[in-house]
C-alpha cells in the first residue's frame, strides 16, 4: 500500500525544482562523458543512463500531483506565463525612431517607431503590476494549499544523493 504524506505545494514546487536541477546534471554529464579518449576516467555511462530515467520517472509522478493541485488556478498561471512573455517581448523590442547613421558605409535611415521608448517603459512597468499581483496570489495558493504524494517519492527526492562527478 502506498503511504501519501501531505506537504503544501510550494514545497512540492521547490522539490520539483530541485529534481529538474538534477536531471539537467545528469543530462550534462551524459553529453560531457558518453565520447572520451580511450583510457580516460570518467562515470559509468550505462549507470548514469539508469539513474536519468529513474529520476525522469520521479519528476513525472511530482507533476502529475503538482497539476492535479493546480487546477483551480490554472487561469491565473497561464496568464502570469503571457504577462512574462509580453515583457519580455516588449524589453526586446526596437524603438529606434528618426534619423540614423549606420552600417561602416555611414548610411542614414529613417525609423519610424509606432511604439516608443516611453510608450513601451510604461506597459511594462504597468505590466509588472500584474505580474506582481498574480504571483502573490499564486504564491498564497502555494503555500496554503496541500498536496498529498507518495511518501516514499518523497524520501527518494530527499535523500537521493547527487549524481557521481557533481
Amino acid at each position: 500500500m502506498v503511504e501519501r504524506v501531505e506537504i503544501t505545494l510550494a514545497r512540492a514546487l521547490k522539490l520539483k525544482n530541485r529534481l529538474a536541477g538534477r536531471l539537467a546534471k545528469l543530462d550534462s554529464d551524459f553529453e560531457t562523458y558518453n565520447s572520451l579518449p580511450a583510457g580516460t576516467d570518467g562515470p559509468n555511462i550505462t549507470a548514469l543512463y539508469a539513474e536519468r530515467n529513474e529520476l525522469v520517472a520521479r519528476l513525472i509522478e511530482l507533476k502529475l500531483a503538482l497539476n492535479l493541485a493546480n487546477q483551480p488556478m490554472q487561469r491565473t498561471i497561464f496568464e502570469l506565463g503571457e504577462a512574462k512573455s509580453l515583457v519580455a517581448l516588449l524589453s526586446k523590442t526596437s524603438t529606434k525612431h528618426g534619423k540614423v547613421v549606420e552600417s561602416y558605409h555611414g548610411s542614414e535611415v529613417e525609423y519610424v517607431a509606432q511604439f516608443r521608448k516611453r510608450d513601451i517603459d510604461l506597459e511594462v512597468r504597468r505590466l509588472e503590476t500584474v505580474i506582481d499581483r498574480l504571483q502573490e496570489e499564486l504564491d498564497r495558493f502555494n503555500h496554503r494549499t496541500p498536496i498529498g504524494i507518495d511518501g516514499a517519492l518523497l524520501t527518494a527526492i530527499e535523500t537521493t544523493p547527487p549524481p557521481a562527478g557533481a
